[in-house]
Order: C-alpha cells, then sequence, then structure tokens
C-alpha cells in the first residue's frame, strides 16, 4: 500500500531539478563509487580549478555519457554535488535516482543500452527476487530514464510526446514497485555504506513513499502550466497523466497506486496556494471602514485571487473540496466588502450617485461567478439584487422628479430611463425571478414611465410618441392595477390617433390635468371634458381639458368639428364666465340703454370741465375721462353690434 505521506530524508527528491541536481551525473561518478573514489574525484575537481580548467575533469562512468548535463557544470556546480556525496541519507536518494550498474549496458552508447535494458525487462525469467538480477536492474534504468526525459521534456513537444514519455515512465515505475529484486539491491547499497546515519533510511520505507514523491513532482508541473498563459490544457493533460499512474496496465501484479496517492499529492502541491488565499481573505478591513477602503480591498482581494483560485480549480477540479472553499472564501470576503461599502455610500442622497456604488455591484457579479456553495451564492445574489434594486428605484424617482420640472422632455427621459433600467431589471429578474420585491420594482418602473408620458402627451399632445412609449413599457407591469392604468392610456391615444383630423384637437388622457386648449391656463382632472365624435359607428370619448371661462366658446367649436360635447356642468354660486355675461348681454335685447348712459357720462364729464375752467388742473382731469371713457364706449359698442349681426 503506497503512503500517502512522504518522509522527511526523501523530501529533496521532490524536485524538478531532480536528475538536473543528481550528484552523480554531474561528478561523472557511478552509483557504486567508493569513498576513495569520491576523495580521489573532489581532488581532481580542486587541481582542475587551480589550474584555470573550464571544467572540474571528464566523466568517470560510462553512465554520464547517456545523459550529459546540459549546459556543462561549472566547479561550483561539481563542488556542490561532490559534497551531497559526502551525506549518506542524501547519496542513497541520488543512487536510486540514477543509472544502476549492469554488464550487458556498462560503456555502451545510450542506444544500445536501452536496447539492452528493453531485451531484459521483457524477459520473465525468475532473477526478479536477485538483488543482482538483471532484469530488475534493467527495470530500474528504463523507469529512470523514461521518467528523466518526461521531466526534462522540452516546452515545444506536442501532447502525443509528453504523454509518450509520461506513460513509459509511470509503467516502468509501476514494474519498480512490484520488483522485489530492485528493493533488494536498495538494501543491500545501504548495507554496503554502513554508516550509522543511515538509520533513518528503510528500502520499505522508500517503497511506499515512492509514489507520492513522483505524483508530488508530476503535480509541480501541472500547477506551473496552469499558471502560465493559455497553459489549462497543458496541466489538465498532466493531471490526466497523473490519474494514469493508477491504471493496471497488465504488467504488474497489482494496482499499486490508489486514487488516495494522487489526491494527497494534488492537494500538497497545492496547499500553499490555498493557504495564501485564505490569508488573503483574512486580511480584509471590517464593515465599519470607509467605503474607500472597503472598495480597494474588494477589488485587490479579487486581482490577487483570482489567478490562485484558476489555477486550484484546473489542478484539482471545479467540484474539488480545495478550491470550493477557497472559492467560497474570496466570495464570501467581498460580499461583505462590497455591501459595506454599497451601505455607507446608498445611506447619503448626496454619495448614492458614488461609482463605487456600481463597482460595488461588480465586485458582487464576480462574488457570485466564484462562489461554489450553493449557500454562499444564493447571499451574494440576494445582495446583489438588493443593490439593483435601490438603484433602479433611484433611477425611477430622479426621472419623475426632473419630469415634473419639465415636462416636454419626459419623453425622451422615459425612453432613456427604460434604455437605462432594462439590462439591470434582466439580471435581476434571473437573480430572483419570483420574489415579490422583484414585481414591486418592476411596477414602479412602469408607472414612473407612465407618469413622464402622460405628462409629456398633456403638454405637448403628441400621441404616436406617447402611444409606443405606453406599448414598450406595459410588458414589464405585474400588478394587475398598473397593467389596467396603462392599457387604458393605450386605449385612449389608439381612439383619439384613429378618430384625428388635421383640424382636431389632441385629447387628453381621461382624469389627467393638463392646459386648457384655448387660453392655456392649468385645469384639474374635473375640469375635463369628455366628447364623442358623432360620425363614427364605433365612438368613443375622448377628453379635452378646458377652464370654466372657455366651456362656451370651446362648446361652439367642438360642435362645428362634429363632436358631440357633454351637458355643460353649473357654475358655481357667485361666478359666471365672461363668455356667459356676454351671451346674456346679446339676449338683452336693444342697444339704446347703453348708448344713453354712455352719452350722459361723457357730457357730465365735459360739462364739469366746462365750469371749473379747461385750463385747470381738474377740468384736464375731467375732459381727458370724458374721452377715454367715449372711446372704449365706442369699441364695445362696436364689438357688440358686429356679434349682433352675426
Amino acid at each position: 500500500m503506497a503512503r500517502l505521506d512522504v518522509p522527511t530524508w526523501l523530501t529533496d527528491a521532490m524536485d524538478r531539478e531532480l536528475y538536473r541536481h543528481n550528484a552523480f551525473r554531474i561528478s561523472g561518478l557511478a552509483v557504486t563509487a567508493t569513498p576513495r573514489a569520491v576523495r580521489r574525484r573532489v581532488s581532481e575537481a580542486r587541481a582542475a580549478e587551480a589550474l584555470g580548467a573550464e571544467r572540474s575533469g571528464g566523466p568517470a562512468a560510462g553512465e554520464s555519457r547517456w545523459l550529459p548535463p546540459d549546459p556543462a557544470p561549472d566547479h561550483i556546480a561539481v563542488r556542490e554535488a561532490l559534497r551531497r556525496l559526502e551525506d549518506p541519507v542524501r547519496r542513497v536518494v541520488d543512487e536510486f535516482f540514477w543509472f544502476w550498474p549492469l554488464p550487458e549496458s556498462d560503456g555502451a552508447e545510450l542506444k544500445q543500452a536501452r536496447n539492452a535494458w528493453e531485451r531484459l525487462a521483457g524477459s520473465r525469467t525468475g532473477d526478479a527476487g536477485d538483488p543482482g538480477g538483471a532484469r530488475s536492474i534493467a527495470v530500474h534504468n528504463l523507469a529512470v530514464l523514461h521518467h528523466a526525459e518526461a521531466l526534462e521534456s522540452k516546452a515545444f513537444y506536442g501532447a502525443g510526446t509528453r504523454r509518450t514519455l509520461w506513460e513509459r515512465a509511470y509503467r516502468y515505475w509501476r514494474l519498480v514497485l512490484e520488483d522485489d529484486g530492485c528493493w533488494h539491491w536498495m538494501d543491500e547499497r545501504i548495507r554496503v555504506l554502513d554508516d550509522p546515519r543511515l538509520r533513518v533510511v528503510d528500502g520499505t520505507v522508500l517503497r511506499e513513499a515512492l509514489p507520492a514523491v513522483l505524483l508530488d513532482l508530476h503535480a509541480q508541473l501541472a500547477v506551473d502550466a496552469a499558471r502560465s498563459k493559455g497553459g489549462e490544457d497543458v496541466a489538465l493533460q498532466h493531471v490526466s497523466l497523473m490519474w494514469g499512474f493508477t491504471v493496471n496496465d497488465g504488467l504488474a501484479d497489482s494496482k499499486v497506486v490508489n486514487d488516495a496517492t494522487v489526491d494527497a499529492a494534488l492537494r500538497r502541491v497545492t496547499a500553499p496556494l490555498a493557504a495564501a488565499v485564505r490569508q488573503r481573505t483574512e486580511a480584509i478591513p471590517g464593515p465599519g471602514a470607509d467605503p474607500a477602503t472597503l472598495d480597494r480591498a474588494a477589488d485587490s482581494l479579487l486581482t490577487e485571487t483570482r489567478a490562485d483560485v484558476r489555477v486550484l480549480r484546473t489542478v484539482l477540479g471545479p467540484d474539488h473540496p480545495v478550491p470550493a472553499d477557497a472559492a467560497d472564501e474570496v466570495a464570501t470576503a467581498v460580499n461583505a466588502c462590497a455591501v459595506a461599502c454599497a451601505n455607507g455610500l446608498s445611506s447619503d442622497r448626496s454619495t448614492a450617485r458614488d461609482p463605487r456604488v456600481s463597482r460595488a455591484a461588480a465586485h458582487l457579479r464576480s462574488a457570485r461567478m466564484l462562489a461554489a456553495s450553493g449557500h454562499v451564492r444564493d447571499l451574494v445574489e440576494q445582495n446583489l439584487a438588493v443593490l439593483l434594486s435601490n438603484d433602479i428605484l433611484l433611477d425611477c424617482k430622479e426621472a419623475v422628479e426632473r419630469g415634473e420640472r419639465s415636462p416636454r422632455g419626459g419623453a425622451e427621459r422615459a425612453s432613456r430611463l427604460l434604455d437605462t433600467v432594462e439590462p439591470r431589471l434582466r439580471e435581476l429578474r434571473e437573480l430572483r425571478p419570483h420574489a415579490p420585491e422583484t414585481n414591486q420594482v418592476r411596477d414602479a418602473v412602469a408607472m414612473a414611465v407612465c407618469r413622464l408620458y402622460t405628462e409629456y402627451v398633456n403638454t405637448t399632445r403628441d400621441i404616436d410618441k406617447a402611444l409606443a412609449g405606453y406599448r414598450r413599457v406595459l410588458p414589464h407591469a405585474v400588478a394587475e392595477e398598473a397593467r389596467s392604468v396603462i392599457r387604458q392610456n393605450i386605449d385612449t391615444l389608439t381612439r383619439a390617433a384613429a378618430a384625428r383630423s388635421p383640424y382636431d384637437p389632441a385629447p387628453t388622457i381621461t382624469g389627467i390635468p393638463g392646459q386648457c386648449f384655448r387660453c392655456g391656463r392649468s385645469v384639474g382632472p374635473s375640469e375635463v371634458v369628455t366628447v364623442t365624435r358623432a360620425d363614427f359607428s364605433d365612438a368613443g370619448s375622448i377628453a379635452i381639458p378646458c377652464c370654466v371661462g372657455c366651456r362656451y366658446d370651446a362648446r361652439r367649436l367642438l360642435e362645428g368639428a362634429g363632436l358631440s360635447p357633454e351637458p355643460l356642468p353649473r357654475y358655481p354660486a357667485g361666478y359666471r364666465s365672461h363668455a356667459a355675461h356676454r351671451g346674456s348681454r346679446r339676449r338683452g335685447g336693444s342697444l339704446r340703454p347703453v348708448v344713453i348712459g354712455l352719452m350722459v357720462l361723457v357730457g357730465a364729464l365735459f360739462g364739469g370741465a366746462l365750469l371749473v375752467g379747461p385750463e385747470t388742473t381738474v377740468g384736464k382731469w375731467l375732459s381727458g375721462g370724458a374721452c377715454v371713457i367715449g372711446l372704449f364706449g365706442m369699441a364695445e359698442l362696436m364689438d357688440i353690434w358686429e356679434k349682433r349681426k352675426k
């Protein structure tokens, strides 16, 4: 059974540069080199360095020619490699991950050595338990060769070549794990070195921990690929190859590596990323911080953790608990910052339009996409819905207030309001499709737009634009009351548009204040006159605003246009319009009393002027008044005469 952890003395092997830093590869010594041979190699290196040679002597073993270091090691690298060999624990690790001597391949070129190893590895002779068995050594050397080629494969290698190298490496490592002869050989090497410091080193422990070491090395490559731009596909291929290590291809007797080993290796390699994410989320400011600090904290947290969360999801899988927990931690922290920032700004009308409120909504959208758990996503969606609702209602309130100050711009303002809020309404319906609050916001938008178009059409008499606006806003209304009001206005304007002629005054929406179509004075709902078009079979009533003082003149105009006004209402006590007075005078009969009265008044004024003297001030005032009254009187008499002739 493979170990899920790695002993401390094996951690040096968990290095992507495992073979590049191998002491035997750099020094050129064979793995069976005696301490005396090591000391001699140290002396050669020192002499070469003293003489100024570029290299510290040529390789001493044929194995070094199979995978020569590139570039060639300098004096410092050679000294470090020889120093490693003085440590028996590190030497045992380097011995295991380098070529073991075999008479059939010693001194041969790599191609001939590979052929010999493959021939011996394919043999099923009974030397598997022999510590010095040729088959065991051949299997081990093939595993080392293919593993080194896979780890050091060039970046331009295609996916097929990369897969072939790793599949061969894992195939032979599975054989090594099953071959007792390999581990007997390793135990014998520990016994030959005979160093007290090797008491902690055991071949059995190495055998159990080897899968974790190999998988950790591979997981680091997957993480590096996931970090690079556009490297997700390469990372996923590496992870797939790691899971392939658990496959029993029939060469080994059993499944020596299980899924738990692969998962443990992926967790170990990605643990620093998860810890970094957790540390950043714990460092966010509290809800009492100022909005600027909270805004920056949410933005920086998303920026700093996005790459780490993406790597975790790529390497471990989106459904793995580690990336899911990390994503939920980031989403929860960003949600807290965004909500606190929006609350701090929205509480004051002067800062409700601060750009940081919009950024808070953007941060919540990012948190929603990050969230992995349902309860975290629901929390973020609920807060985002509240923020969108408040923002939409504020837009409606501001639009209505501006519309009241400038009714003629109501249509443009209503259209702009719909263009602005419709994307947010769609998002709100996606977040909370059946919530009562969503329906309330939709009704608020519908009524705000309805009010803007109503004031617009009452001011400008532009039926077509108002009718198009009502039809556009109708789908947004949910409550039957709101839909009824909009449909009623649509019906009224539709009938008015069908019945109008170039000479017809445009109607006003029933029950809505407007301006008198005669004098322009503001009128209330009670002063709207309902008239019917008499020349249509499907007669429909329309409403025309008209003040009380213009009712009689309006009646004649409406009747002349083929409209049938409803009976005029009674006038309030003590008040009659100017038109009514003129009508009563017309019905009064003779003009003689009026003429006689004016003549007597003018004569009296002139007589008074003569008595006091025309040259005096009083005389001048009396004569001037007589002239003015005479002129006004003549104008009034002429007006009455003309109307009476009609």
